[in-house]
């Protein structure tokens, strides 16, 4: 997302079963990774909060969504 915000490179992001919306905000299964994630990297509130705008950004990107079938 820096080199975007930077230099203009393309992002073009794959949702691969998950919504956008759950990585938003994060919740549901990713939400739970993500806060699995969290407990790894303790006292690190720059670090966090860069993820969570580098997620934010991502997520409201259009981008592919691919859902489970079947």
């Amino acid at each position: 997302m820096n080199c975007r915000k930077n230099i203009g490179q393309v992002v073009v992001p794959v949702f691969y079963r998950v919504d956008p919306s759950e990585v938003r905000n994060p919740r549901g299964k990713f939400g739970i990774a993500f806060q699995r994630l969290l407990k790894k990297v303790p006292n690190e509130e720059k670090l966090v909060l860069s993820w969570r705008k580098a997620l934010r950004d991502a997520a409201n990107i259009a981008g592919f969504v691919i859902v489970k079938s079947g």
